[in-house]
C-alpha cells in the first residue's frame, strides 16, 4: 500500500479519511515519562492534544503513517 498522507510545500498534511481509520499520539510528559498512547477515531481529538515531545499517527490497514512530529 502507497503512503496516504500527501506532504504539502508549507508544511501541511492532506489525506482522505476511510472507514476504520484510527488516529493516535504518542510521546513523553514534561518529565520525560513515556505516555500510554492516546487512540481515537476523531482526528479533531488527536488534533487537539497538546504534545510536549511526541507524535501524531494515522493508522489504516495495521500500518502507521507519521502525520506530525512534535520536539520542543
Amino acid at each position: 500500500m502507497t503512503n496516504p498522507l500527501t506532504f504539502k510545500n508549507d508544511g501541511t498534511v492532506d489525506w482522505i479519511h476511510k472507514a476504520g481509520d484510527i488516529y493516535i499520539a504518542t510521546g513523553v510528559d514534561t518529565r520525560g515519562r513515556r505516555f500510554k498512547p492516546v487512540r481515537s477515531e476523531l482526528w479533531a481529538y488527536i488534533n487537539g492534544i497538546n504534545l510536549y515531545r511526541g507524535t501524531k499517527w494515522l493508522e489504516r490497514d495495521g500500518k502507521r503513517y507519521r502525520i506530525q512530529r512534535v520536539w520542543n
